[in-house]
């Protein structure tokens, strides 16, 4: 079991917590008590969060961390899944989330909202946390999850404040709702307002890939979603994900899972029997 106290949990909205407070209004400044992990459903336009002066522009699928000792304080409004934990300094898990980025935009949605919402649904249900075995295995696969993003989100951190990543959070979020269509370096510039190479070179800075393998990355997260439903055939699963023919789909699937999809939806569908 894991060494925590969970302080709070559940949806978090801005205009039911601080109803006397208006659009873009700044909520108080406070210092964090403990690690508090912000999920981002819905939000209004030019809502921000700030950790230690440092901007943290929200949208949906934006998942913000702050940590003890902090002091933070937001622009209004929005809606998010919150958990809060207060995890002792021995713990050898406070290390490691202490050494997370606090702004993660460049994470699945198909990982992370399904992961808070099976949480914080079994939290509602179950008061008693003692020996809750589910919890732990919950957050710890949080942790999981948030230290195998950390690489690409650790550039955001730190470039949220340029005007370059503003344009680029523009890209991304168009990639998201457009993976499944065939999408060029030179769309993704005209998009932002810069050449394709000057684009190309800002997109890596930031977000430490090239456009191409964040779109690659993208389709083979919304594969593993469609083959764990095993609803579709193989064909059908790679036009869905914007692959021009399903050959290339394999290829490229086995080349970030290392399983083909056949395997990997036998693995996927095995395991959900199983559970």
């Amino acid at each position: 079991m894991l060494d925590f106290k969970i302080i709070k949990y559940g949806l978090f909205d801005s205009k039911k917590e601080l109803p006397k407070l208006p659009n873009k209004a700044k909520s108080p400044q406070r210092e964090v008590v403990c690690f508090e992990f912000d999920y981002i459903i819905s939000c209004d336009n030019k809502a921000v969060s700030y950790i230690d002066d440092k901007k943290c522009s929200l949208f949906p699928n934006v998942l913000v961390i702050r940590k003890p000792f902090q002091k933070s304080y937001s622009r209004l409004h929005f809606k998010c899944y919150c958990l809060h934990l207060k995890i002792e300094q021995t713990n050898p898990l406070y290390g490691e989330l202490l050494s997370l980025p606090e702004y993660f935009t460049l994470i699945s949605d198909k990982t992370y909202q399904p992961l808070f919402e099976s949480l914080l649904r079994h939290l509602v249900k179950n008061s008693d946390l003692q020996n809750d075995y589910f919890t732990s295995a919950k957050i710890l696969e949080l942790i999981y999850h948030l230290k195998k993003d950390e690489k690409s989100n650790k550039n955001v951190r730190h470039l949220s404040l340029r005007k370059e990543n503003q344009f680029i959070q523009k890209a991304i979020s168009f990639i998201k709702k457009n993976f499944n269509q065939k999408i060029t370096l030179k769309e993704l510039g005209e998009l932002t307002g810069y050449s394709p190479n000057h684009f190309l070179n800002i997109f890596a800075d930031v977000v430490g890939s090239s456009p191409q393998k964040y779109l690659e990355q993208t389709r083979i997260e919304h594969a593993k979603y469609l083959l764990s439903k095993n609803e579709k055939s193989l064909t059908d699963v790679a036009y869905a994900c914007g692959f021009s023919t399903q050959s290339y789909f394999c290829k490229t699937f086995k080349k970030y899972t290392l399983l083909s999809p056949s395997a990997f939806r036998q693995k996927s569908i095995f395991t959900y029997t199983e559970i």
